[in-house]
């Protein structure tokens, strides 16, 4: 499309060579990307490519892949995707292990691609058909998956013999959400950024982010020399000298702007100082004739909008909107049905009417909620979503209304129901009789029971109630009643369970499962009945009839065995009911089987620490961090491992790192506390104390940490007084003890001879007891001195 003028500026070469050099070479403070700015049309791509077949030390000596990271014309992973293909190629023929060791994030993030190199199914999430989608990924998926691209890209990368990549991406500054979270990822855990290379090219100013881990290089305007040698090169005369300057002076220093306007001037179209630049290019375009304009616009709209050539851009903003939306529409008729459709949004956005834009976005989006990249999913859809007109768009059973359904479905999980909610009471006064009436009224339920803070349990129970009374009056010819029905069961066997009528719960799940089975069998809504299942064996898990509870998750493993989160929620079952060897294999299965699954490395920390393996608990804690940096209960286990292993000013760090990522973790500030004391830092360590008891003021610990704190700052009475909450709130009989030692020191010996007392109710050490006695009947004896 493009007209062939290169845009090449070699007066940039040396001051790109400069930035790289400043790339990651292991210094953690070292930027990781190269960033190249400047306005549209200044020449960044061609200039990069240049620059890298011509740079010397082998710049480019691996292969080089090269992409636009615009997001509307080539989808949730423009910018990446080339370099993704082919390294996935390239490893299925001569690497394919690790392809098959990165499968649970690839066949997830790519739904549409297979590969011999995959050895395991499918979970039942990612087989079930559109309208059985019962179970959608969690908000956090999409990290474990980008992580998981980013372990396969880092291993592939890293195999023996492998050169290094170079990705360069123009129209960075219009990446996915989606994209620039894997960037992040990029520069946070930085050992692919050893082997790749990657080159942001961006119009304008960076992202302030990615600007931050870049080492930039900024194109300024062409200057008149550079001007000149271009045209030149482009084959047309050089310009006189005034002439020159107009040109230069029009184009604003851009090549691309300056080779449109030559092309005007070839065409007798050129009168620099008199016409604007936009004129320039109408009379140029006049010129083309009608023919001409069409097949430009009809190649322009083919490829994705994609082309920054002026002249190509002009033609389409000034060409007839008619004319534009039906070659839009003919492009959207050939991707519809095909994975290419969730690569090319642009179409669905050129379309003129509002409601026509919604329609045909409905297929593309729910296919990227699907995959679960809810980030780039909002970004694209939530321009419609306060719209009250597209909102009730009919007829109510229609793909664009279940995009709008399944929105408020992915809110309330985020925590946001207080936005769900009224959409939901919109749908159900449009649409009544709606097919997803059901579906919507069972949705009520969840926002209202289990999702808003906090829960408001009356208002479920009745959305609860009304979806049966409404399935039984109005529903019954629904081809799925029986299924629905259950589902609408189990939404109150949920809200029972809560209410604490647990074997009302228990029953309404039991049945719904045996009913499921004799109707459908085990094939049919196969996703629907482990959900149930399951469901029922978290409702014996809460009423602790753990021997029931762990034959319910085994049968729901058995329906979905390639669920990992199945396996993790067993897993941590068993570690509480301390079968910590089989809770071991279950929390390695649920690992294996998920895309890089923090939250099952977390659990396994934590039984690790049970039982006394520091080493292993510490490998899973860094792993989680790894993985999710923000995970505050990471950095708290690393903390107090730490100060376990005395090593204060290791535990205090991450524990920095606890509130900076969740400061309303009571736990982190009290360890904080006690970090910041065996460190010498007491007026610090105080200040956290107290932060953790109004944080929590039931968290004893924290009470009694700042009883210490308080004590060996010379304030004794202060001390008591935190005591006494920590006596007040536990039974911890070391509390009891404590306190009855400061008593002692008080010169209260019948206070102290009470705490001895309630410490060995409390089942306190026998023989640290007998010896506070013994300081006691001495201090009793000694008596006051005596002339």
């Amino acid at each position: 499309m493009t007209a062939p003028f290169p845009r090449v500026r070699p007066a940039f070469f040396a001051e790109l060579d400069q930035a790289a050099s400043r790339l990651d070479s292991g210094d953690p403070e070292a930027p990781v990307f190269l960033l190249v700015t400047s306005p549209d049309g200044s020449g960044k791509a061609d200039t990069v490519r240049a620059w890298l077949d011509a740079a010397a030390g082998g710049r480019a000596a691996g292969p080089v892949a090269s992409a636009s990271g615009d997001k509307l014309a080539h989808g949730y992973l423009a910018g990446l995707q080339p370099l993704v293909d082919r390294a996935l190629s390239t490893a299925e023929a001569d690497a394919p292990d690790l392809v098959t060791a990165a499968e649970q994030s690839l066949k997830r993030i790519f739904p549409h691609r297979d590969s011999a190199a995959y050895r395991v199914p499918k979970d039942l999430t990612g087989i079930a058909s559109r309208d059985e989608r019962t179970r959608f990924y969690f908000h956090e998926y999409q990290g474990k998956l980008l992580n998981g691209l980013y372990e396969f890209l880092d291993a592939f990368l890293a195999s023996p013999g492998r050169p290094p990549y170079t990705l360069v991406i123009d129209n960075a500054e219009r990446l996915s959400p989606t994209v620039v979270q894997f960037l992040d990822i990029v520069a946070r855990r930085r050992t692919l950024c050893r082997r790749l290379t990657i080159v942001l090219l961006v119009d304008g100013e960076p992202d302030v982010a990615l600007a931050e881990h870049s080492a930039r290089v900024a194109l300024g305007p062409l200057s008149r020399g550079e001007a000149r040698e271009l045209i030149g090169s482009w084959g047309f005369p050089v310009p006189a000298a005034k002439r020159l300057d107009s040109l230069w002076r029009l184009s604003q220093g851009r090549p691309a702007r300056l080779s449109a306007l030559m092309r005007c001037a070839d065409a007798k179209v050129s009168l620099p100082d008199y016409l604007t630049f936009d004129t320039h290019l109408d009379l140029y375009l006049s010129l083309m004739g009608e023919r001409g304009r069409y097949d430009l616009l009809e190649g322009y709209v083919a490829a994705h909008c994609a082309d920054d050539d002026p002249v190509a851009v002009r033609n389409y903003e000034t060409y007839d909107a008619g004319t534009k939306e039906r070659l839009h529409r003919e492009v959207l008729g050939g991707l519809a049905g095909t994975p290419e459709e969730v690569f090319h949004p642009v179409h669905h956005l050129a379309l003129g009417d509002a409601s026509d834009r919604v329609v045909a976005l409905a297929p593309l989006s729910i296919s990227l909620q699907e995959i679960g990249l809810y980030d780039t999913w909002f970004d694209l859809f939530s321009r419609f979503w306060a719209d009250p007109q597209l909102r009730t768009l009919p007829g109510g059973g229609q793909t664009h209304n279940l995009v709008y359904l399944r929105m408020s479905f992915v809110l309330y999980s985020l925590g946001l129901a207080h936005t769900s909610i009224p959409y939901l009471d919109t749908f159900y006064g449009h649409f009544p009789q709606s097919l997803y009436t059901p579906t919507v009224l069972y949705s009520q339920s969840m926002a209202h029971g289990r999702y808003q803070s906090p829960p408001d349990l009356v208002t479920a129970e009745r959305f609860a109630l009304l979806n049966l009374e409404k399935l039984a009056t109005e529903f019954q010819d629904h081809p799925k009643y029986e299924y629905i029905k259950v589902f609408a069961e189990n939404a109150l066997a949920y809200i029972r369970a809560r209410q604490g009528r647990m074997d009302e719960a228990l029953t309404l799940c039991t049945e719904g499962m045996e009913r499921m089975q004799k109707i459908y069998g085990d094939e049919k809504y196969a996703l629907h009945q482990s959900i149930l299942v399951y469901n029922t064996a978290q409702i014996y898990e809460m009423v602790k009839d753990f021997p029931k509870a762990y034959e319910t998750y085994q049968r729901t493993i058995a329906l979905d065995p390639n669920y990992g989160e199945y396996a993790n929620d067993l897993a941590n079952m068993l570690q509480r009911t301390g079968r910590f060897e089989e809770a071991l294999e279950y929390y390695d299965r649920a690992i294996e089987l998920c895309p890089p699954y923090y939250e099952a490395h977390l659990n396994r920390a934590r039984l690790h620490v049970q039982r006394g393996d520091a080493a292993a608990a510490e490998r899973d804690f860094r792993r989680v961090v790894e993985l999710k940096p923000g995970e505050a209960r990471a950095h708290v286990g690393l903390g107090v491992l730490r100060l376990k292993q005395g090593r204060p000013a290791e535990a205090l760090a991450s524990l920095d790192a606890a509130v900076y990522h969740d400061p309303g973790n009571a736990q982190a500030w009290s360890n904080r506390g006690l970090a910041l004391s065996e460190t010498g830092r007491t007026a610090e360590a105080e200040e956290s104390l107290r932060t953790a008891v109004a944080r929590d003021p039931k968290l004893t610990e924290a009470w009694n940490n700042l009883a210490h704190v308080l004590h060996a700052s010379g304030r004794p009475q202060e001390s008591l007084t935190c005591l006494d909450h920590a006596v007040r709130l536990s039974d911890d009989p070391d509390y009891a003890y404590n306190r009855a030692v400061l008593r002692l020191e008080l010169a209260d010996p019948d206070g102290a001879r009470a705490d001895i007392e309630l410490a060995a109710e409390r089942g306190g050490d026998p023989g640290e007891l007998a010896e506070l006695r013994a300081r006691l009947t001495a201090d009793a004896t000694s008596g006051p001195a005596t002339d």
